[in-house]
């Protein structure tokens, strides 16, 4: 079983990893050992250690300086273990020129990233288990050519 804690120590290095990494990680690591666990077993436990979470560094936005800018809209759900999940949204259909103005020739199109969640589900009595959920977000948007095909 990882801790936060040894998950830092053993995949960071003394590095500091960003929260969503670690979440992912840390995921990752509780499939590959429920993968391990018999097959009679539904429940793996978890442990999180929120002393080893370390805030991200801020760094320039992309969204703003892109010429496929975007935006973020953030959605709830309380039953998630990280309850809020923000997804980003393309602002243009075309693409910025090189003189900021936007060019209909080129596509704006998210890029789309897969996730693990944790939701929360009531088990028997006043007890919670955590089902693993997979989700397909948009993490930002690039531009691309469109595809053309000519009918005949």
């Amino acid at each position: 079983m990882f801790s936060a804690t040894s998950f830092c120590k053993e995949m960071g290095r003394g590095q500091k990893a960003p929260l969503a990494l670690m979440m992912m990680m840390m995921m990752r690591m509780m499939v590959t050992e429920a993968a391990a666990v018999p097959k009679a077993s539904k429940t793996v436990p978890l442990l999180l250690d929120p002393s080893a979470l370390v805030p991200t560094r801020i760094i320039r936005p992309l969204q703003n300086v892109s010429i496929s800018p975007w935006t973020y809209n953030t959605s709830s759900d309380s039953s998630l273990l990280m309850p809020a999940l923000s997804e980003a949204r393309c602002l243009l259909r075309g693409c910025l020129n090189l003189e900021g103005k936007e060019d209909l020739s080129l596509e704006s199109r998210p890029i789309m990233h897969q996730v693990l969640v944790l939701r929360r589900v009531r088990a028997a009595g006043h007890s919670y288990d955590y089902h693993l959920e997979s989700r397909l977000i948009a993490v930002g948007c690039t531009c691309v050519k469109p595809v053309v095909q000519v009918q005949q």
